[in-house]
């Protein structure tokens, strides 16, 4: 049990690693982030909710485990700086978004008083 719970461990560490990196290019634009990156962290994290919550027990029992759940710990503190900033990328392009679109609706009233002059 305890070889199936580590490489469970390692599978879900190396995949949120790797969903890690992806969402630093994203922040550099040269990825996309979306819901499907959402619910790949989320399932990642989910998944591996039940054994940090069991943490304390984890630790007495199997001991050499305890480097895998830090390791697990320390990437979900260094994702979290990550989303942050991915959120903040977000909500200055939905302000540039919402700039554009009072821009689009200006020159389309201009447009529409040019034509009615002509």
């Amino acid at each position: 049990m305890s070889m199936s719970l580590r490489q469970k461990i390692d599978a879900i560490n190396v995949r949120i690693q790797a969903m890690h990196a992806d969402t630093r290019l994203a922040l550099r634009g040269e990825r996309d982030f979306g819901v499907e990156q959402v619910l790949a962290l989320s399932a990642s994290i989910g998944e591996m909710a039940p054994m940090i919550a069991q943490t304390t027990d984890l630790r007495t029992l199997e001991p050499e485990l305890a480097a895998q759940v830090e390791r697990y710990k320390s990437q979900l503190r260094e994702l979290q700086t990550t989303l942050d900033q991915i959120h903040l990328m977000l909500l200055t392009k939905r302000a540039q978004m919402l700039t554009r679109g009072g821009q689009l609706e200006a020159v389309s009233k201009w447009a529409g008083a040019l034509q009615q002059t002509q």
